[in-house]
């Protein structure tokens, strides 16, 4: 990203819920670590999804 889509991204009001999902995933990335089932992601995802239009 540019330094002015990067600032755009973050300003974004769904930025957070964006990059949490991304950097669960990144966190997982660790031998043996034990993590939440993918089942306590639904609520964020349906909230993030419910606030967005299809694109296209």
């Amino acid at each position: 990203m540019t330094p002015r889509e990067a600032a755009d991204f973050e300003a974004d009001p769904d930025f957070t819920a964006a990059v949490t999902p991304r950097r669960a995933d990144d966190a997982g990335k660790v031998p043996g670590l034990r993590v939440p089932p993918l089942e306590s992601w639904r609520s964020v995802t349906r909230r993030v999804a419910a606030g967005r239009a299809p694109a296209g």
